[in-house]
């Protein structure tokens, strides 16, 4: 312990020997060292001045702190005692060279230290380190999840040399790759669903030797990642309204990683008059919407947007319909209430005695019946189906009845005179005639000629009335709407040939199969028309085959190379009308319809488009609308290509193709714009 402590002693005092006799020895010259080494650079001695002697030994030591390392050791014998002469050597600062097992005992302050004898010299004061600088940068201060980040980091050694070795990152993402002239750059992508925050990548940078790890350095960067909505979930308070009841809707928004953001979502609530109501839900919490009692029966839609992402949900008003009674003096007013006709049975009890009404009232209506007893106060109570009313009323009269307003008039308050007036005209008109008659054949100039003259008209006369009943026949049989062309109403026409000069593109086709089209009524195939009308707002063109009705959207017209979103809107409304007219109609329609995208050989002429099915574009949609009955099926073909706008469930198979049922098409461009004109109002 004593030997450690002098030596340390030792080499303390012969540092301060060489710092204050440092460049007077000027028999013995050493090459000045560069300011800054790091670990596994080569460091040049070279001295001048030396001269043999008979004892001792040329010693070159690397002195740092209070650690000294022994360089070289030349006999000083070797040397030429008559001249100076000069010697170099060079060392690299690594274990193996350095002939030391840890390189820590080398970093910091150092000097060079030769002695020959009883001459010294030293250099001044220089560094040895293990430092890199490190710097690391991202493109941008924050990112959208699942956006690409791009880091880039700079590398440059204490020496000032670039770095040429490795790089690690760690924490917000892993990484590792070769750094190349002090530069590295690496770009990843945090996952969709990570946390709205401030991440940090931490970064190390370094090369490596025979003995590991020479240099290295550290460097950390940030960056955030945005809240982004990511799904609006809206809440009913039931899928069935009753109007002049308490109907909530709630809303609430999610980010990407599952957490609930603050703020207020637009909601629509439109009527199936497309009438409108706006409310603004505050995240998180509801709404409540008192629909009044005459609200429209039937589907109302319900749509929802914050930010650029929307929903879209839907509930049944029910029909609903009440009977509202009142008397004032002795008449009894019923007012039909409600959203729907009302049909019930009303009993009116006046005293001991009953009477029933069967009324059958529109929306609205209001009638009136006239109260009759013997002259009193009676005890009337007025009973329906959902309502009643009790009351103690003065009336007059010769017995206990029930009379509506819309049957007293005039014929019947007054029938007798009315009765009196017509025997009188009667009888007059009678005289009227006779005398009449007997003028006419008196200048007519005989009785057989005017028989002749009326057998002639009479002749002549059903000959003209058969004439125009047959006119008049042949009229409606040409304007029979039965007869009319569904093909050509306003409809942009479709022909299935072979084309031979056209051109070649990805079309979609909606296929639309009418399973008893034979038995349908003219209203049916009228609102058939109709329905499939709508697609020409959508630049589809119509290939009417009675029960089989192919709609083709085709680039040549729409302009666009997205038919198969073109063709599943259109599927979609003619899915929604036809099932509209079922829930209202007896005379059901049976359809099923299938939407598929492939490639035709079309071409324009003739006001037409001329198309030729390549592979099993027509084919397989045919199949697809043949396979079920009710629905909006779609290809895979058309699932792949609009995987963000349709949300399907699997159906059957056709062969090896796997069919989806289509049950809502989400308009991201129509939510978008539905919310920009939303704000833009209540600004």
């Amino acid at each position: 312990m004593c030997s450690v402590y002098m030596k340390k002693i030792g080499y303390a005092f012969a540092l301060m020997f060489v710092l204050m006799s440092s460049f007077v020895l000027a028999d013995i010259s050493l090459s000045e060292p560069e300011e800054i080494y790091n670990l596994g650079d080569k460091l040049y001695i070279n001295a001048e001045g030396l001269r043999g002697s008979e004892f001792g030994n040329l010693n070159v030591n690397l002195v740092c702190g209070n650690n000294m390392v022994n360089l070289v050791r030349w006999p000083a014998s070797d040397f030429s005692f008559e001249e100076d002469q000069s010697y170099s050597t060079s060392k690299v600062l690594v274990s193996k060279d350095l002939e030391i097992s840890n390189l820590t005992k080398i970093l910091g302050g150092c000097q060079i230290i030769l002695s020959l004898g009883e001459k010294m010299a030293s250099t001044k004061l220089f560094t040895i380190s293990n430092d890199v600088f490190v710097s690391a940068s991202t493109d941008k201060v924050s990112y959208d999840p699942d956006e690409k980040i791009l880091v880039k980091i700079d590398a440059t050694k204490a020496n000032g040399n670039l770095l040429n070795g490795f790089v690690e990152a760690t924490n917000a993402t892993d990484f590792s790759k070769v750094v190349s002239e002090g530069f590295v750059s690496e770009e990843f992508l945090m996952p969709e669903t990570t946390e709205a925050g401030i991440y940090f990548l931490s970064i190390r940078v370094y090369d490596v030797g025979s003995d590991g790890v020479l240099n290295e350095g550290f460097a950390t960067v940030s960056f955030s990642i945005n809240q982004v909505a990511s799904s609006l979930i809206m809440s009913l308070s039931d899928a069935e309204v009753v109007p002049g009841e308490e109907f909530t809707i709630g809303a609430e928004v999610f980010d990407q990683s599952g957490k609930e953001i603050t703020g207020t979502v637009s909601v629509k609530i439109i009527s199936p008059e497309n009438e409108e109501i706006e409310v603004l839900i505050p995240t998180g919490d509801f709404s409540t919407i008192d629909f009044p009692i005459n609200a429209s029966a039937g589907s109302w839609n319900v749509i929802g947007m914050f930010d650029e992402i929307g929903e879209e949900r839907e509930f049944e008003m029910v029909k609903s319909s009440k009977m509202e009674f009142d008397i004032n003096e002795s008449v009894l007013i019923i007012t039909c209430v409600g959203n729907w006709e009302c049909n019930e049975n009303v009993s009116v009890q006046i005293g001991e005695e009953s009477n029933e009404l069967t009324l059958r009232m529109d929306v609205g209506e209001v009638r009136k019946f006239s109260l009759k007893a013997p002259q009193g106060e009676w005890d009337v109570v007025v009973s329906g189906e959902e309502s009643s009313i009790n009351r103690r009323v003065l009336l007059t009269g010769n017995a206990v009845s029930v009379s509506d307003f819309k049957d007293v008039g005039i014929f019947r308050e007054y029938s007798i005179v009315w009765i009196f007036l017509i025997v009188v005209f009667g009888i007059g008109g009678m005289f009227f005639f006779m005398n009449s008659r007997k003028t006419k054949t008196l200048k007519g100039g005989g009785v057989g000629k005017t028989f002749g003259d009326v057998h002639k008209d009479v002749s002549s006369g059903k000959s003209n009335v058969s004439s125009k009943m047959m006119s008049h026949s042949s009229k409606a049989g040409y304007e029979d709407k039965s007869m009319v062309d569904l093909t050509k109403k306003g409809i942009g026409s479709a022909e299935s040939t072979l084309v031979l000069k056209g051109e070649k593109q990805s079309s979609a086709v909606v296929a639309l199969s009418v399973k008893n089209y034979a038995t349908l009524g003219d209203n049916a195939k009228e609102i058939l028309t109709k329905t499939i009308e709508g697609a020409k707002d959508l630049k589809g063109l119509v290939d009417w085959r009675e029960d089989c009705i192919f709609i083709v959207f085709s680039p040549l017209v729409t302009r666009t190379y997205k038919n198969e979103v073109l063709a599943s809107k259109a599927g979609f409304q003619i899915l929604q009308g036809l099932k509209d007219y079922n829930k209202k109609f007896n005379d059901k329609i049976e359809f099923n319809l299938g939407v598929n995208v492939g490639e035709l050989i079309a071409s324009k002429a003739g006001g037409k488009l001329k198309y030729t099915g390549i592979g099993n574009t027509i084919s397989l949609a045919k199949r697809i609308a043949d396979s079920d009955s009710g629905k909006l099926l779609v290809s895979e073909g058309v699932r792949k290509k609009m995987l963000r706008e349709l949300k399907v469930v699997k159906a059957k198979e056709i062969g090896k193709i796997q069919i989806y049922e289509v049950s809502e098409i989400m308009n991201r461009e129509a939510n978008t714009a539905k919310l920009k004109d939303l704000l833009k109002r209540m600004r």
